[in-house]
């Protein structure tokens, strides 16, 4: 039991440690897309599709933990 405990808050460790990670890259991201000359469209589009890219990444991320949790915990 205590093992299993170390085993479930190592995962969550990890698991908030990717998501931070992801939130900092995306607020990054975010702070470019916003610095872009709104006239230069090429840069801008490039921007705008790193934000998406991370934003869904994040999203995976973030419910692929919660399946995961749900599977440890019995729900599903």
């Amino acid at each position: 039991m205590v093992q299993l405990d170390l085993v479930q808050n190592g995962e969550r460790g990890k698991f908030l440690l990717e998501l931070g990670r992801t939130i900092l890259r995306l607020e990054k991201a975010r702070r470019e897309l916003l610095n872009t000359d709104p006239g230069d469209k090429e840069k801008l589009l490039a921007a705008s599709r790193k934000v998406d890219k991370l934003v869904v990444e994040y999203y995976r991320a973030k419910y692929n933990h919660r399946i995961g949790a749900a599977v440890t915990e019995g729900q599903i």
